[in-house]
């Protein structure tokens, strides 16, 4: 069987949809007799891998100037590779035009079509529309987008969705055939690592060892709710007036902002993009809290990394990323910046050991990528 998953929400420095990808490609390659083609956005129209794991780069240009993501946008050689290769499955990781055009292939030539959905687009309508209409446009997006991905998905087999959350927000526009799966981690590195002094580990990451370190992960920009997490640093200084650090991971379209908030902000710096991720698995293990700001989530992908190596987390309550509390007491209910900080520095004040202990096992007992991907794969060879 020839398994394709493409999507234009894909990054070469990372995310959760890459982190996905990435894991699916060698759990088929690894475990399964299975073919693999991965289609992603590119510079150039090309063939990069080939094998049982060929990945296709598709021309398009970057989103904007500083964005490493790209419209997948040259759709004749899309449709000439999806021809070439001929899968028996193809999986959307995006509702765009891409996946429209690979749904009405797959229906010609008899493939399966599925979706996952990993990114709530709704959400990112909402948040240009009520900027320029005011509130009043929020159900008439809504209406839009549902009947959008309604008809999108109707001819399919089905759609792949991380959280119960989600689950019901689509049942409730009236998607059919919705199949809940839990994304997954990979425990051969975001682990504890017992076997090392955690204070060696922020010796050599240059953290103090004398106070609190709060830790962000993920990409600066809007939809990522980096400004709010700029304004929640400012609110944890005015709350907790004893040292702390807090220390953001990341790159994108924001870098310029956190750099020149970091230089007016002792208190919190900035740590580039990493790429191997045991490095990044010693910066959770090192840490004493994850702060994550995001509003509009759909599954939160960074909760299991942190909690499996120990972190323990806070985030907003009454969305996509409640399922991956190992702590949901913690997190905050008032989803603003003070409603964070408040939340984060109730933590602080309480941490202990046995956090680190409850994040660690909560992930170990739950969340694994073979779970997710044997289940998947047992869903394409059922067609259901």
């Amino acid at each position: 069987m020839k398994i394709c998953d493409l999507t234009q929400i894909y990054s070469p420095l990372g995310g959760g949809v890459k982190s996905y990808l990435q894991a699916k490609r060698q759990y088929i390659l690894d475990q399964t007799p299975h073919e693999h083609l991965m289609i992603v956005p590119g510079s150039k129209t090309e063939q990069v891998e080939g094998g049982r794991g060929k990945v296709w780069r598709v021309q398009g240009p970057l989103v904007n100037r500083t964005s490493r993501y790209r419209w997948l946008l040259d759709l004749p050689s899309l449709l000439q590779i999806l021809y070439r290769e001929n899968p028996e499955i193809v999986e959307a990781g995006d509702p765009y035009h891409a996946a429209m055009l690979a749904r009405n292939w797959a229906n010609r030539r008899g493939s399966d079509f599925y979706m996952f959905y990993h990114s709530h687009f709704p959400d990112a309508m909402l948040r240009t529309v009520l900027k320029f209409a005011g509130t009043w446009a929020r159900k008439w997006v809504e209406r839009v987008a549902g009947d959008y991905l309604r008809n999108l998905a109707d001819k399919g087999k089905g759609v792949f969705v991380g959280s119960r959350h989600l689950i019901r927000v689509l049942d409730g526009w009236g998607v059919r055939r919705l199949i809940h799966l839990p994304l997954g981690v990979d425990a051969s590195v975001y682990h504890p690592d017992s076997g090392r002094d955690r204070l060696e580990i922020r010796r050599k990451l240059g953290l103090p060892l004398d106070r609190p370190v709060l830790l962000y992960v993920g990409r600066f920009s809007p939809d990522k709710d980096t400004a709010l997490l700029l304004r929640s640093w400012m609110k944890i200084g005015q709350l907790h007036p004893d040292p702390w650090l807090g220390v953001m991971v990341g790159d994108g379209q924001m870098t310029d902002a956190v750099e020149k908030f970091c230089h007016h902000t002792p208190q919190v710096r900035r740590v580039p993009f990493l790429h191997d991720p045991r490095e990044l698995a010693d910066w959770y293990r090192a840490a004493d809290l994850l702060v994550h700001p995001g509003r509009w989530e759909t599954f939160g992908l960074v909760l299991l990394e942190a909690q499996g190596c120990g972190l323990p987390a806070v985030a907003f309550r009454g969305g996509a990323m409640d399922e991956q509390a190992a702590d949901l007491e913690s997190w905050a209910w008032q989803r603003s910046s003070s409603g964070l900080a408040e939340a984060v520095v109730h933590k602080i004040r309480g941490l202990n050991s046995s956090d680190r202990q409850t994040a660690a096992e909560f992930v170990r007992k739950n969340y694994s990528w073979e779970k997710t991907f044997s289940r998947q794969i047992q869903v394409y060879a059922n067609g259901r």
